[in-house]
């Protein structure tokens, strides 16, 4: 049954809708994966502004050139706090290639929560450099596979991680099969849609079906 979205004055009460979604992230969630509508890279700045406002480090591995500080403003204005502030706990690093993007997973991220000591890891569009036909498909899967071994460990640590994944572009061809690698290796999965009334999220393969809803007009307030 899904929950029912409460009307307010925008853009807060998407940070009240986190509240009482899946996207209320808990340490034992482990791998938390939002796929499906490019929403996804919306939503996961949301969830990176509400940790923030809790007070709260995060690490944002940005692999699709989507890191919004004006929408981040915004929200944190929206919650009561210094945009300044909010954007000063989160630790944003890009990535351009599907090399760029292993290296700081395998190779910096230890570091940064150390660092940072960061409570979360958004990894946003982490296949989006590895559908790049440049890159031997073989090279990219070994990639990929290192990748999800050092989340698995960060996620055994206690850590909750975050993977933001639209569905794979048409040009992606053969390699739509890397979301699936991704989803396998999930502890949780949430899909998430575009509809008439707005947007919806719906977890899939848990014990009890659950599904939220964010009204479209609180969603194009944003």
């Amino acid at each position: 049954m899904a929950n029912a979205v409460l009307p307010a004055q925008v853009p807060s009460p998407l940070l009240a809708i986190l509240h009482r979604s899946p996207l209320r992230l808990e340490r034992q969630n482990g791998l938390v994966l939002l796929f499906g509508h490019p929403a996804v890279f919306r939503l996961g700045l949301c969830v990176a502004t509400d940790r923030a406002l809790a007070g709260d480090s995060v690490l944002y591995l940005d692999g699709a050139n989507v890191f919004d500080p004006f929408l981040i403003g915004r929200l944190a204005r929206a919650g009561g706090a210094a945009p300044n502030a909010v954007l000063g706990r989160i630790h944003v690093s890009r990535a351009f290639t599907c090399h760029q993007m292993a290296r700081l997973v395998t190779e910096r991220l230890a570091g940064a929560l150390r660092t940072y000591r960061a409570r979360l890891i958004i990894l946003s569009g982490p296949l989006e450099t590895f559908y790049d036909e440049a890159v031997p498909y073989q090279e990219v899967a070994g990639l990929l596979h290192r990748i999800l071994a050092t989340l698995r460990h960060f996620a055994h640590l206690g850590h909750r991680l975050l993977c933001l994944s639209p569905v794979p572009p048409p040009e992606a061809k053969g390699r739509d099969t890397l979301l699936k690698t991704l989803s396998a290796q999930a502890n949780r999965l949430i899909w998430v849609e575009a509809t008439e009334a707005g947007v919806s999220l719906r977890e899939i393969g848990a014990s009890a079906p659950r599904s939220w809803g964010i009204s479209r007009v609180v969603w194009e307030s944003l």
